[in-house]
């Protein structure tokens, strides 16, 4: 369905972003884009989390942009396939390489990685479209010394160059579900306690998760600030839409764009793909008809995603998840709530927790949805069957 919105104007590219955004479509964050900043100065670290396609990844990639003009070193590595303790320690050696190599020539990539590991073979071959990066251990080393060798080479490659640093470790509460997360943890926290001259922001969306990983009686406790980002107001993103809009030649009057930040309550991603629907929908002007035939397509458009997350859940679990999605409150184990929604007593306060940890639920005030647009899909298509 995003695919055919793109193609539909042939002279002018759909202004809106669906996917990681950068540059111009990097709406707002300035504020703590700017504390960000600040700490990775200052040589602190932080655990960035908010819900799913909140931006966290727009936003600290655009940080390490930022850093690289004061010629920061930069690595990010996203775990979020993570399959193993030698997969992890893989993709981590894999960005190191890729952050130190940045910007080298074919010429002397190599010698930038001169020394820097024992335990990996590290190959590279020049394509058109860059370096292509390949790391595997090598024969007889463990994953464990493996991640000793990355971190030690981190390190001694940033104070023998006499630099800053900055890694971003994306969907980092994966690590959590492997057999050997506690080992990976204290290794971890035992390179970083030594050393002052890299920051690491730990990026995750897991929320529950991600806080258990920092909390009493985890290597990481007491090692590193936090920042939950927070929706983007309206105030922000209305102009954001109408500027689109008019700069691609077309009109999104300030009603409408608030329309269509309404409909997705302010969730960010949401607000760029209902907004890139719009946009493939209108020909000069943007209507409420038009907002509202997107939103169905929106709907449509996730679906399946909404299904997959369904059926992984037990039927406990949807009927709890269904409750909130149609009623949220802030008694859930409320005699007349348990009997309006046919959710025994004994289950719901445990359906919570499983939905709360897969960061389906949260609570401000009251339990609700923290997906607007899964809420919605629940109360049209499934809210019949409980």
């Amino acid at each position: 369905m995003e695919e055919s919105i793109m193609k539909r104007n042939t002279t002018v590219s759909n202004p809106f972003t669906t996917s990681v955004a950068g540059g111009s479509d990097f709406c707002n964050r300035t504020q703590e884009l700017a504390e960000l900043e600040r700490l990775v100065q200052d040589g602190q670290s932080i655990v960035l989390s908010s819900p799913r396609r909140y931006g966290k990844t727009s936003l600290a990639l655009h940080l390490q942009e930022r850093l690289r003009e004061q010629k920061f070193l930069t690595v990010y590595v996203d775990f979020f396939s993570v399959l193993s303790e030698q997969d992890f320690v893989t993709k981590l050696a894999k960005a190191v390489v890729a952050g130190i190599g940045r910007g080298a020539s074919p010429d002397n990539f190599g010698s930038r990685l001169a020394n820097l590991f024992r335990s990996f073979i590290v190959t590279f071959e020049a394509r058109p479209e860059g370096i292509v990066v390949s790391t595997a251990l090598a024969p007889g080393a463990s994953p464990a010394a493996g991640l000793d060798d990355v971190m030690e080479g981190l390190f001694n490659y940033v104070e023998k160059n006499h630099r800053k640093a900055c890694c971003v470790f994306d969907e980092f509460q994966e690590i959590a579900t492997l057999p050997e997360s506690k080992r990976i943890e204290g290794t971890l926290r035992s390179h970083i306690q030594m050393h002052k001259s890299i920051s690491f922001i730990y990026v995750g969306s897991r929320r529950q998760l991600l806080m258990d990983m920092f909390g009493k009686n985890r290597p990481f406790y007491g090692s590193c600030g936090f920042m939950t980002l927070s929706s983007i107001s309206s105030d922000d993103f209305v102009p954001y839409i109408v500027q689109k809009f008019s700069e691609s030649g077309k009109t999104c009057s300030p009603d409408i764009a608030l329309l269509i930040y309404d409909h997705v309550a302010g969730y960010p991603s949401y607000v760029q793909r209902l907004a890139a629907f719009a946009w493939g929908m209108t020909e000069t002007v943007c209507t409420k008809d038009i907002v509202e035939a997107s939103w169905n397509a929106l709907l449509d458009d996730t679906t399946a995603l909404f299904e997959a997350t369904w059926t992984g859940l037990s039927p406990i679990e949807r009927r709890a998840l269904t409750s909130i999605a149609v009623e949220p409150t802030s008694q859930p184990s409320a005699y007349e709530y348990l009997q309006r929604y046919h959710v025994p007593a004994s289950s719901m306060q445990k359906a919570i927790e499983a939905l709360k940890m897969l960061d389906l639920v949260e609570y401000d005030k009251e339990w609700h949805l923290v997906d607007p647009v899964m809420a919605a899909w629940i109360k049209d298509t499934r809210s019949t069957t409980i």
